[in-house]
């Protein structure tokens, strides 16, 4: 695996979540969450699954557009990833969310973070 093919694989994952979040809003917010899926609830979701997805675009183009800086923008997805790391473990040991989403969003999230960290530096 290279710096490249792992923005590629991040960018993946990023643009299902987002398309799930913007499409399946009910089905994200429950199954991801725990929660009533309430109409306030949906449009955030929305809202959030644009943002996923534009960040999904972004991770998949950066290793096509950045050249010989694909290094520091590792290092800057090494860092969001450990925010998002941070935030889903919060909700996970606070209880604010449940069920298996949150638990397979950390692992992933710790292994973006771990592989944007290694990938960056070498």
């Amino acid at each position: 695996m290279n710096l490249s093919l792992l923005f590629k694989i991040q960018g993946v994952v990023l643009i299902i979540n987002g398309l799930g979040s913007l499409f399946l809003g009910s089905i994200w917010i429950a199954l991801g969450t725990g929660w009533e899926a309430t109409p306030d609830l949906i449009t955030f979701g929305q809202f959030t699954g644009v943002v996923l997805f534009v960040i999904g675009i972004w991770s998949w183009r950066f290793p096509d557009i950045a050249a010989e800086n694909l290094k520091s923008i590792g290092m800057l997805f090494a860092l969001g990833s450990l925010l998002f790391t941070g935030i889903i473990l919060f909700h996970i040991v606070t209880g604010v969310i449940a069920g298996a989403t949150p638990y397979v969003n950390v692992v992933l999230t710790a292994l973006f973070t771990l592989a944007f960290y290694v990938y960056s530096r070498a």
